[in-house]
């Protein structure tokens, strides 16, 4: 990934931070028949203290051609990302006496390679299914576990399912939230998300203002 130097973000916390935010992941891999790609939630664990990265943790379905078809000693491309937001030239003040400003879009995104090493025992399989779902279930009041179904039924469902670790070999990580704009600007930009008055947009806005205070 293209990472100018301005909008790089190595700190491990904030990454590890977003990809717990934004957990949905892009996984893909070269397979028998082409590069392949899925979409899978994911998190972040770290198995061992001295481990630079860590790894990821998810679960495919064995139907998954990206699962049936990948070739063996892989390199896995994982990335996450969020939607990001549209910034319009007019919210800076430096257009209004220069007009040397163009359209550009804030967003944070991070890239993984990683080896996979897939789990193939029940065990493993369900601390996999309960730790994902306690990590997004956090938004209930009345939270959902694996213990509210049957047995059987769960079991039923791991049989048609593989549990995965990621080794993550390399981090790359892009926080592009206009760190390369004077105070004026970034003061223009956040009035101009603002006054959308959309979530998306006073979600940026937020970002931008945290990102830039630090």
């Amino acid at each position: 990934m293209h990472t100018p130097t301005t909008f790089a973000e190595e700190n491990l916390e904030n990454i590890i931070d977003f990809i717990t935010a934004h957990p949905l992941a892009t996984l893909i891999a070269q397979t028998k028949d082409g590069i392949e790609a899925c979409h899978i939630p994911l998190f972040w664990h770290s198995d061992n203290p001295s481990s630079e990265y860590g790894c990821l943790y998810g679960h495919l379905g064995r139907r998954n051609p990206i699962y049936q078809h990948v070739l063996p000693d892989t390199s896995w491309l994982v990335i996450f990302q969020n939607s990001g937001h549209y910034i319009s030239p007019t919210w800076y003040i430096s257009k209004a006496k220069t007009h040397k400003k163009v359209p550009t879009w804030n967003y944070q995104s991070v890239h993984i390679q990683s080896q996979i090493e897939l789990l193939d025992d029940t065990d493993t399989l369900k601390w996999i299914l309960a730790t994902m779902t306690a990590q997004q279930e956090t938004i209930s009041d009345n939270p959902w576990s694996l213990a509210d179904a049957p047995i059987t039924y769960i079991d039923a469902m791991c049989q048609g399912t593989i549990g995965f670790k990621l080794n993550i070999e390399s981090i790359q990580a892009q926080f592009k939230l206009s760190q390369n704009e004077t105070a004026e600007n970034l003061s223009g930009i956040i009035s101009g998300l603002k006054a959308l008055n959309t979530d998306e947009a006073t979600a940026m806005a937020v970002k931008v203002t945290n990102h830039n205070a630090r």
